[in-house]
């Protein structure tokens, strides 16, 4: 990510996931943060969401 529009678009993209309650990025820091139920999402399909945007994951 390299702006705030970057952030903005990971954001939404992740909040659009069922199971998904929060949802934060940072450019800055090059993080993403996600509040999210195990049970209903998986972090594999939270990966996929990101890397659909255009990012790369690094866990």
């Amino acid at each position: 990510m390299s702006c705030g529009g970057c952030e903005l678009l990971v954001k939404e993209a992740l909040l659009e996931i069922e199971g998904v309650s929060e949802a934060g990025a940072s450019h800055l820091n090059g993080t993403v943060v996600v509040d999210y139920d195990p049970e209903r999402v998986s972090v594999s399909t939270i990966k996929a969401v990101i890397e659909e945007q255009g990012f790369t994951v690094n866990t």
